[in-house]
């Protein structure tokens, strides 16, 4: 009876732990689910930005088209360009070391 009991108790802290692992897991994997999904989100919100400001450049060339030559057409400022850019790699490398860290 008393192996009985110690097989169990031994059996016992065995499932806990593994529950213990389990539980960890999946609170890294809200954590990371969290962080993927602001990531999102503020690509969204960069990307709704990106419309409106296409949606400008399409009206000033539509409404200059006539008037402005081809050469002289204003064309988004060089600032602006390396600015979307060095968000959008941000962006791209964090979901790409959140879908790392979600394969571990």
């Amino acid at each position: 009876m008393a192996e009985q009991i110690e097989q169990l108790t031994v059996a016992l802290n065995k499932a806990k732990k593994e529950a213990e692992k389990w539980q960890t897991g999946a609170e890294i994997y809200e954590v990371q689910a969290t962080e993927l999904q602001e990531t999102m989100q503020l690509m969204a919100q960069e990307i709704e930005k990106l419309r409106d400001e296409n949606e400008v450049l399409r009206q000033n060339q539509g409404q200059r088209q006539t008037v402005v030559p081809v050469k002289q057409r204003q064309t988004m400022p060089d600032q602006d360009i390396v600015h979307h850019r060095i968000i959008e790699d941000a962006l791209i490398s964090k979901i790409q070391q959140l879908e790392q860290q979600l394969r571990k």
